[in-house]
């Protein structure tokens, strides 16, 4: 007479993951920690945009596929106002590129211009498409305070540069006969407003750093630089 055997349910799904080993992974857990990207700015090609590429690399033991959030934002407002998902297929040890191009903010309004920013993200998967969050609202939001900073340093920085542009107007009149005398008189009021208008940069510059460290693993921006007009 046979004896027969009787197996549990763990015990078998053990010898299961033993024999199939690959079976029992998902696709969430695999590391994919040998992917990257870079973003990488080049010069410029036009006074309207700055190009950039994203290059990812794999430097896994095998193909993957990914998939990339790229969301356009507005400087001042932080709106989202385009998203792209591109996707592709990357064997081992290539590289992939995306190439953008960042215009400048069409508000021809503004007292300062900036090219236009955006935010990027990957995801990965080694059997299948790949899936990606988009950070870039859950990011904003963080950023709403620092954002309207950013505004009101520049409505300031706007009213003390026509402020000094009346000064100077006002004490300096350019006649058209002695436009020596009217520079040199322009400078010297321009000298005693200097350390004003310097606080006004600093200030941007300072307001984009503290937005810059609002958790840069997943919110980081690209671009949303002054232009230089």
């Amino acid at each position: 007479m046979k004896k027969r055997i009787k197996i549990g349910f763990s015990a078998f799904l053990a010898i299961v993951l033993f024999i199939f080993p690959d079976m029992a992974r998902p696709a969430d857990t695999v590391d994919f920690s040998c992917m990257s990207y870079k973003v990488w700015r080049k010069d410029h090609l036009s006074d309207r945009y700055k190009d950039y590429d994203i290059v990812l690399q794999n430097d896994c033991p095998g193909s993957v596929y990914w998939a990339m959030c790229i969301e356009r934002v507005d400087p001042w407002s932080g709106k989202i106002f385009e998203e792209h998902i591109p996707t592709g297929y990357i064997e081992a040890d290539k590289k992939s590129r995306v190439n953008l191009h960042l215009n400048r903010n069409p508000n021809k309004s503004k007292f300062r211009n900036r090219y236009r920013e955006f935010y990027v993200n990957l995801g990965y998967a080694i059997d299948s498409a790949a899936s990606v969050v988009c950070n870039a609202s859950q990011c904003e939001t963080k950023k709403r305070d620092l954002r309207a900073q950013v505004r009101a340093n520049e409505a300031d920085w706007k009213r003390a540069k026509k402020s000094l542009a009346a000064q100077v107007k006002r004490d300096c009149p350019n006649t058209g006969w002695d436009p020596a005398t009217h520079e040199e008189c322009a400078a010297k009021v321009g000298k005693s407003s200097q350390a004003e208008m310097k606080t006004y940069p600093l200030l941007d510059q300072d307001f984009r750093k503290r937005m810059a460290a609002i958790d840069p693993e997943h919110c980081q921006v690209w671009s949303g630089d002054l232009t230089d007009d």
